[in-house]
C-alpha cells in the first residue's frame, strides 16, 4: 500500500478545543479537538474530529461513523465498534486491548504504535489499512476480507486468521512464534525465511535437518 496524502485524514489547520458535550449535536461531533477527558459514547457520526489524550469508558460505538478522524494517546479498550465505519482515520499511540471491531468496514486507515492485544475484527471487511509498529497478540482477524493491508514491525504471536486469504499480505516484518491460519488461503503471502518454517508446517511439510 503506497502512502498517499489523499488517504490520509483531512482535517482543517485550525479546530476549535472544546468539551465532547459541547460538540455532540444530534449525534453528530464534527470539526473540533477534543483534548483529555473521559467520555462515554454510542452511536455517532464523527467527522473532521481529533481525539488527544481522550479516555473512552465502555463505549458502544456499534454502527457509528468515523470520517477524517485521528486519535492521539487514547484509550479505546474494550470499545465496541462492531459495524462502524472507518474512512480516512489515524489511530496513533492508542490502547486498543479487546476493541470489537466485528464486522466493521475499515479503509484508509492507519493504526501505529498502538496496542491491540485481543482486539477483534472478526467478518470485517479491511482495505488499504496499515498497522506500523503496533502489538496484535491474539488479535481476531477471522474470515476478514483481507486487501491491500500492510503489517509493518508488529507484533503477531497468537493471532488466528482463520478463513482470511492471506494474499498479498506481507509478515516478512513481523514477529510471531505461532499464528492460526488456514493452509488453503496462504498462497500469495510473503513471510521471512525463518517464518516460512512454521508456513511449511502448517502444510504438513516434514523438513530435513
Amino acid at each position: 500500500m503506497k502512502k498517499n496524502k489523499k488517504n490520509e485524514p483531512m482535517l482543517p489547520q485550525e479546530l476549535e478545543t472544546i468539551s465532547f458535550i459541547e460538540a455532540l449535536d444530534d449525534g453528530y461531533v464534527h470539526d473540533c479537538r477534543i483534548v483529555s477527558e473521559e467520555v462515554e459514547a454510542g452511536k455517532i457520526h464523527f467527522d473532521r474530529v481529533l481525539f488527544e489524550s481522550v479516555r473512552f469508558l465502555d463505549s458502544e460505538w456499534e454502527r457509528s461513523e468515523f470520517a477524517d478522524v485521528v486519535f492521539v494517546n487514547c484509550d479505546l479498550s474494550n470499545a465496541d465498534m462492531s459495524r462502524a465505519v472507518f474512512h480516512r482515520v489515524k489511530f496513533e499511540n492508542c490502547r486498543l486491548l479487546g476493541t470489537d471491531f466485528t464486522e466493521a468496514s475499515i479503509r484508509f486507515t492507519h493504526f501505529q504504535e498502538c496496542r491491540l492485544d485481543y482486539a477483534v475484527f472478526g467478518f470485517s471487511h479491511i482495505n488499504e489499512v496499515s498497522f506500523e509498529r503496533s502489538v496484535l497478540r491474539q488479535g481476531d482477524f477471522y474470515e476478514v476480507d483481507l486487501k491491500n493491508t500492510q503489517f509493518l514491525d508488529c507484533e503477531l504471536d497468537e493471532s488466528n486468521f482463520t478463513g482470511t486469504s492471506l494474499k498479498g499480505i506481507d509478515f516478512s516484518t513481523s514477529r510471531f512464534e505461532e499464528l492460526q491460519l488456514s493452509s488453503e488461503l496462504l498462497s500469495g503471502c510473503k513471510v521471512s525465511t525463518d517464518q516460512a518454517l512454521l508456513f511449511a508446517q502448517k502444510l504438513g511439510l516434514i523438513i530435513a535437518e
